[in-house]
């Protein structure tokens, strides 16, 4: 009885350890295009303009850089060339190359996005190299390369939302869905015009683009849901309010679309000789896009009015994309990077390089297109922690003894106030008050005595001075044999 009671456990156990394994290590990784499914660019820290600092400037190539992802501790970046040898690279945060990967005799490598440990990037050419190939973050190791259909075609980085990967597709224009475990195809929808560069917006209903008009097609089964007009000229990428609402800007407009009523709500223009443009971000309600004439407007999320504007005395076009935070706000010109204080509403902090923004893991990087690579830190204290502590089976009423690492990967002190579990069968035997200078780790000792045969798991909370993750929290389960 006794043996089959341990086995039944077990296949539990199995079950329960694929389930956690999705669990994320991180909340202030830059994941994919604007950082989120919803690509809103933002990232709930706050900055001190006194302490950015170079951290390092990298020659990663000759060509153009695509825009990158920050997780895992690394950057990871293309550079998309036209049938010479391309690449990816996993880039640590030192400057120090982790892993690259080289393909030749292809037409386009583009951007990568990051999800449960694994880096995806897609490969377009024609009838050979078109994939959706997933790697392993730590190793660079290929996991799957799922093939898809394209003619000789560029694509923004993959959306990832809940497990699925979005991308653009098809030999004459669609969007497709795989599952981003394994690479299996979930669904390929037909009926979008045959576009470059754009990559979907994705919600809990809906995966959307924008192509001239706005198309929503249900992210479960790939079905067209509707469609909202618009004398639109460019294909752009989408960002989603959370309000039943669509930002988008076209032809020098900011466009607001309501999912709810399937209307376009209303369409602002800048001023005279002055369009806005770029990718805008999304914080707080309000809507941070630049200008043609290198200005920052902020405008309410619901109504569209103009709250402020920074106007820059250098008439030099906004490029590429916004990045807003607590505190400020990063974008870039042909010439120069810029932040804007949100109080002050005057630019604090610029530097003479310009590309695409990426802001995750307490470093600012910029990819531009002379192929350099630049980090600043930010200083900020950064937690890693585990995400996941399993500690087997054990006999009720004894101890098992593990532990979990956490590890402060930012710029500045750490203070870890509190860790804390609400279970009497785990309990914390470590200090739970310390300090992590920048780098340092420390392990974190838990002793797990279960009360009773069965599954038992509960929620350690890790709190510090992190001001994007104040709390982590790290799950922890084991299962409870008879004596």
């Amino acid at each position: 009885m006794k043996k089959k009671l341990i086995m039944a456990i077990s296949k539990t156990l199995a079950v329960g350890c694929t389930l956690l394994s999705g669990l994320a290590m991180a909340s202030d990784q830059w994941a994919m295009n604007q950082a989120n499914p919803a690509h809103t660019g933002y990232m709930p820290v706050t900055i001190d303009p006194n302490k950015i600092t170079l951290r390092w400037k990298k020659q990663v190539s000759a060509a153009a850089l695509s825009p990158v992802t920050v997780a895992a501790g690394s950057v990871f970046v293309s550079d998309p060339g036209y049938f010479n040898a391309q690449h990816l690279y996993a880039i640590k945060k030192n400057g120090q190359l982790a892993w690259g990967k080289t393909f030749s005799n292809i037409f386009s490598v583009n951007p990568p996005s990051y999800a449960d440990g694994k880096v995806y990037v897609q490969t377009g050419n024609h009838g050979s190299d078109t994939y959706l190939r997933a790697y392993r973050v730590i190793s660079g190791d290929l996991v799957f390369q799922a093939p898809h259909e394209a003619q000789w075609e560029r694509y923004l980085a993959p959306t990832i939302y809940k497990g699925s990967v979005y991308i653009n597709g098809g030999y004459y224009g669609g969007m497709y869905s795989f599952d981003g475990a394994k690479g299996k195809q979930n669904w390929f929808y037909s009926g979008l015009p045959q576009t470059d560069n754009w990559t979907p917006a994705v919600d809990e209903k809906w995966a959307y683009t924008y192509l001239g008009k706005l198309y929503a097609i249900n992210r479960i089964t790939g079905k067209p849901a509707f469609t909202i007009s618009n004398l639109g000229q460019q294909p752009q990428v989408p960002m989603l309010g959370g309000l039943n609402d669509v930002f988008v800007v076209d032809g020098g407009m900011l466009s607001k679309f309501e999912t709810d009523t399937r209307k376009i709500a209303w369409q602002k223009t800048y001023g005279f000789n002055e369009d806005y443009t770029g990718q805008p971000a999304l914080a707080n309600a309000v809507i941070y896009v630049g200008t043609t004439q290198g200005s920052l407007v902020a405008l309410d999320q619901s109504t569209g009015k103009t709250l402020w504007a920074w106007k820059n005395t250098v008439k030099d076009s906004v490029i590429n994309n916004v990045v807003a935070t607590k505190s400020h706000v990063f974008f870039t010109t042909a010439n120069k990077v810029y932040a804007v204080d949100l109080k002050t509403r005057q630019n604090v902090w610029s530097y003479p390089a310009s590309g695409h923004l990426a802001l995750g893991e307490s470093a600012l990087y910029i990819a531009s297109a002379n192929g350099k690579l630049t980090a600043f830190r930010l200083g900020l204290p950064d937690i890693m922690a585990s995400s996941v502590r399993y500690f087997g089976l054990t006999a009720v009423n004894t101890t098992r003894t593990k532990n979990i690492t956490i590890k402060n990967v930012g710029d500045s002190n750490l203070t870890i106030s509190d860790i804390t579990s609400p279970s009497p069968d785990f309990i914390v035997k470590s200090p739970t008050a310390f300090v992590l200078a920048p780098n340092q780790s420390k392990l974190i000792d838990i002793d797990f005595t279960p009360s009773a045969t069965g599954s038992i798991a509960t929620d350690l909370t890790v709190k510090s001075d992190d001001g994007n993750e104040s709390e982590v929290v790290v799950h922890l389960q084991g299962t409870g044999i008879p004596s």
